[in-house]
C-alpha cells in the first residue's frame, strides 16, 4: 500500500493532465539522463558524477525521452499496484518505487522526483534491483527496464539538442556531436578521392 501511495503521487497528475508537463515526472527523466550521461547540469552535479561539458541533460532532451516513453510503452506496466498509467508516466512511477526501496530518504530532495535525488552510486542499485526483480521476466514490464538506459542514451547522443523540428533543420553544433567528436555530415574525405598511386585506370 505504502509504495502504491508513493507511486501515484508521481503519476496521479500525468493521468489527470496529460498534456502537461509533470514535474515529477520531467525531474524523473532528467535524472535517467543524468545517470546515463553525465553532464555539467544540476541533475549530474547532485549526484555526485559531473563533468564540466553539457551531458545527456541538454534543452529538448527530456520533452523528447518522454515522448519516446509515451510511443514505445502504450500500455500500463504496474497495473498489480492499482496505477493504470502508460508511457513516461509509468516509467517515472516504476523508476520511483525502487527508489525509495533503495533509499528510503530519497523522497527528501531538491528534486520532485526520488529517483533524482538519489546519488549515482544509488541509481546504479536501482537499475540492479530492476533487472534482477524476479517478476519481471518473461513480461512487457521487462522490455521496458531494459529500453529505460537504452533510449535514454539515444536521445542524450541525438542531435535533438540544436534540431529544429519546424524547418526540419539544426541549428548548431549537437551536444552528441561534441561528446562522441562526430566531425558532422560529409561529402566525402580527400584521401578517398582519385586513384591510388597515381594509377588512373585498372586492366582486367
Amino acid at each position: 500500500m505504502a509504495l502504491t501511495s508513493v507511486a501515484w503521487s508521481f503519476t496521479g497528475e500525468a493521468a489527470a493532465r496529460p498534456t502537461s508537463p509533470n514535474p515529477s515526472v520531467r525531474d524523473t527523466i532528467n535524472g535517467i539522463l543524468a545517470f546515463v550521461v553525465p553532464g555539467n547540469d544540476p541533475y549530474s552535479q547532485h549526484q555526485g558524477v559531473s563533468t564540466e561539458a553539457p551531458g545527456g541533460v541538454t534543452q529538448g532532451a527530456a520533452e523528447t525521452l518522454e515522448r519516446t516513453f509515451d510511443l514505445a510503452v502504450p500500455i500500463p506496466l504496474i497495473d498489480v499496484l492499482g496505477i493504470d498509467v502508460t508511457g513516461s508516466a509509468a516509467i517515472a512511477a516504476l523508476v520511483n518505487l525502487f527508489a525509495v526501496t533503495a533509499a528510503p530518504n530519497a523522497v527528501a530532495g531538491p528534486f520532485a522526483s526520488p529517483f533524482a535525488n538519489l546519488s549515482y552510486a544509488a541509481k546504479a542499485r536501482v537499475f540492479e534491483l530492476l533487472d534482477t526483480e524476479p517478476q519481471f521476466p518473461g513480461r512487457p514490464i521487462e522490455y521496458a527496464v531494459n529500453a529505460i538506459p537504452t533510449l535514454a542514451a539515444f536521445v542524450a547522443y541525438s542531435e535533438v539538442s540544436t534540431f529544429d523540428g519546424a524547418r526540419r533543420q539544426l541549428t548548431g553544433r549537437p551536444v552528441g556531436w561534441e561528446l562522441t567528436a562526430y566531425q558532422g555530415v560529409s561529402d566525402g574525405w580527400d584521401e578517398f578521392q582519385g586513384y591510388y598511386g597515381g594509377v588512373e585506370r585498372v586492366e582486367e
